[in-house]
């Protein structure tokens, strides 16, 4: 009985999440961003590189240069397309029933979790490796470009969609626990951006915590100045781990626990 019920959970979702319509928008938003910005970042690098102080050369990182200003639009909009998969229920009254053809409330933050997050995960990669290739190309002329077989390359390209990946599921937390999109997305946007200044008061060093830094620090190959104000890649993704666990905690207890 189980496994059907699983199986009916997980593609009930499946035809959700593609049902929406903001889906193919956020898909669309996401590889434009990153593509497009990344290759004239990228661009912009090679042609200035002449021109550009030794310390600015020494800072420099080809891989985390792509994965600034438009990789940015695409995790917001990837962590958007996960928020909407929960807060789109209850903002249309669809979580009434979900949660009739599947009682086990368990059973569906489960399955729209395995469903975000395998989605994500596919895009995430998809959009990191594109983004890298590209930029390697365009770096190619200057002698500037890594292969995937260098020290940390591989890593941070993984890093990126892996937080691509994480990013959407706490989009979904999110949503179920505000349950609605626009108060999900300003939450999930400010977590991002301002997680810095919220753990500023906690001490030296705590800001090595936060979203935005979480990101840099996966994306990054070069030691950053002072070699101090990033965690390195284990301590990343153990963060990111630690956030995703307490999102996902909270909103299975929401989803529990409240009415729908």
């Amino acid at each position: 009985m189980t496994a059907p019920t699983t199986r009916g959970a997980l593609a009930g979702e499946w035809v959700k999440l593609r049902s929406v319509r903001a889906t193919p928008l956020t898909a669309v938003v996401a590889l434009a961003a990153a593509l497009f910005i990344g290759l004239i970042d990228y661009g912009s690098a090679a042609d200035n590189w002449d021109v550009w102080t030794a310390v600015q050369r020494e800072r420099f990182d080809p891989v985390r240069y792509g994965f600034s200003g438009g990789f940015y639009v695409a995790v917001l909009a990837i962590g958007t397309l996960g928020t909407l998969a929960a807060s789109s229920e209850y903002t249309t009254g669809q979580i009434r029933s979900t949660l009739a053809a599947v009682p086990r409330r368990g059973q569906v933050l489960a399955a729209k979790a395995l469903v975000v997050g395998g989605v994500s995960a596919l895009l995430g990669q998809l959009l990191a490796f594109l983004t890298f290739l590209l930029g390697r190309r365009a770096l190619a002329g200057k002698h500037l470009a890594v292969s995937l077989g260098d020290p940390g390359v591989a890593r941070a390209v993984v890093g990126c969609g892996v937080f691509l990946s994480v990013f959407a599921l706490l989009g979904l937390a999110l949503g179920f626990l505000v349950r609605h999109t626009a108060g999900a997305v300003a939450v999930l946007f400010g977590l991002f951006f301002l997680s810095p200044m919220l753990l500023a008061p906690l001490g030296d060093g705590a800001t090595r915590f936060g979203l935005q830094s979480v990101f840099e620090g996966l994306g990054s190959t070069v030691a950053s100045a002072g070699g101090t104000d990033r965690l390195g890649a284990a301590g990343c993704l153990a963060t990111l781990a630690g956030y995703l666990a307490v999102a996902l905690t909270l909103a299975a207890l929401s989803l529990t626990r409240r009415d729908a």
